[in-house]
């Protein structure tokens, strides 16, 4: 499902790609006084790297499950230039949140309708049913008191990456990329180019980048008219929208057992960016019951901005990683995030790396749990709670271990919890003791291997 999948895919790739390919901690910090199988990168010269991992990740309550598999390969020649290339395959299924808040009624959802008319496969279940061919919303009831989700929620994902770092002059480096990604309702297209600069003795590194993104989203029910009301007709098949990214750092050694780096990015979003698949409740103002339902309306512009300052110490091959990243957008979310990780080797072969992760956002101008029948609807309004206020906490724990010269064996394991705003008391009727927060909490477990070849 278009943007609810591509917020998962966003999650996963971060939780994959903190080990997949990357370097490790200790090799970062370049100061080790006793060798360490982990003082090692997958950017080391002369040799071709080969790193698999796979992935499984589920949320609490049988919402969404998602698998998924990212092979890489990785070539660095002695004069410096490095070549890569990463092939990912995911499957997500489970339930969703559909934005409706919670009621004490029965509440029946259905899909927009559509200009000619479909055939929907599956049958309506108690909590949810698709067509099992493509994965179209059908319709489904929810429970008094339940969650208003989709359980029908079905997709899978194939994604490319390529890239290529050219070293141009002496400490001076060109790098090229491009990805694509494609879901059963969604498609993406990327291209990146960047700059990196060694000044004074490779103690500083000044960097510069620029990623340009096409989307196409094509829902399985077509998009509805925004704000129009549940179950009216599609106004079209698809939309696009264009994301563009700029980011500079600086990399500073300190000392030759600690570094710091400092980035700054700035995004420009344009087009389409509302969920096709969200809805919004429109409640009475005296019992809070449900009315009607529609289809949420974000702005078609957003900038972002973001500053991240992270620093690694070392003490031998132990390293601590610190990191924080301030946020805030056009659409008046602010947010901070706090990171803070140990790598400790055990013996020369192996390591254990526990984390701990907080962060913090305020709401989109336009989230709203809710919208009164009487009242004037908002131009913009959304109940995607990934919108909303709230704070979350991830605990986390890798491990690694070397079992040949070439080959290193690694896993992860994190536990995610939501946090946020429950009930509203100055909602009317009933709705002041229902929980209208739809916040998640999940648990990631990752493994995988690499193989050097030099």
């Amino acid at each position: 499902m278009q943007l609810t999948n591509s917020g998962i895919a966003a999650t996963l790739g971060l939780l994959a790609g903190a080990l997949l390919g990357g370097p490790s901690a200790a090799a970062q910090a370049e100061n080790a006084p006793v060798p360490n199988a982990y003082d090692e990168t997958s950017s080391e010269a002369g040799t071709l790297v080969a790193d698999t991992a796979l992935l499984y990740y589920k949320e609490d309550e049988g919402r969404v499950k998602a698998i998924e598999s990212e092979t890489g390969l990785t070539w660095n020649s002695a004069s410096g230039l490095s070549v890569s290339g990463k092939f990912t395959y995911d499957t997500l299924t489970g339930a969703t949140p559909n934005g409706a808040a919670r009621s004490k009624q029965l509440q029946t959802f259905r899909p927009p309708a559509a200009r000619k008319p479909i055939i929907i496969a599956a049958e309506a279940s108690g909590e949810g049913g698709s067509d099992t061919k493509t994965g179209a919303s059908a319709v489904y009831e929810i429970k008094p008191g339940r969650l208003p989700v989709d359980a029908g929620f079905k997709d899978h994902r194939e994604a490319l990456d390529l890239g290529v770092t050219v070293p141009v002059s002496d400490g001076l480096k060109l790098s090229l990329g491009g990805s694509g990604s494609k879901e059963t309702d969604f498609t993406s297209f990327s291209g990146r180019v960047g700059l990196a600069k060694e000044l004074f003795s490779k103690n500083t590194t000044v960097s510069l980048g620029f990623n340009y993104e096409r989307d196409s989203s094509k829902p399985f029910t077509g998009i509805p008219r925004p704000l129009g009301t549940m179950g009216d007709t599609v106004i079209g098949t698809g939309r696009h929208k264009d994301v563009t990214s700029f980011v500079a750092g600086v990399t500073q050694v300190l000392t030759p057992s600690w570094l710091a780096q400092v980035n700054w990015s700035h995004g420009l979003t344009k087009g389409y960016q509302t969920d096709p698949y969200k809805l919004v409740s429109l409640v009475d103002s005296a019992s809070g019951d449900p009315y009607a339902y529609i289809y949420e309306n974000r702005p078609g512009r957003r900038t972002r901005d973001s500053i991240y300052a992270g620093t690694k110490f070392a003490l031998g091959s132990a390293v601590t990683d610190a990191s924080v990243r301030w946020y805030r957008d056009s659409w008046g979310i602010k947010s901070w995030t706090f990171a803070l990780s140990e790598h400790v080797p055990l013996g020369r072969s192996a390591y254990i790396e526990p984390g701990i992760r907080y962060y913090r956002q305020t709401a989109a101008n336009f989230f709203r749990n809710y919208v009164l029948l009487d009242e004037a609807t908002p131009s913009f309004v959304s109940s995607d709670s990934r919108l909303g206020k709230f704070h979350a906490w991830t605990f986390g724990v890798k491990a690694g271990a070397k079992i040949a010269p070439n080959i290193e064996i690694y896993g992860a394991a994190e536990r995610y919890f939501q946090e946020g705003q429950r009930f509203d008391r100055s909602a009317p009727g009933a709705l002041a003791h229902t929980d209208l927060f739809a916040g998640s909490k999940s648990i990631s477990l990752i493994t995988g291997a690499r193989f050097t070849f030099r």
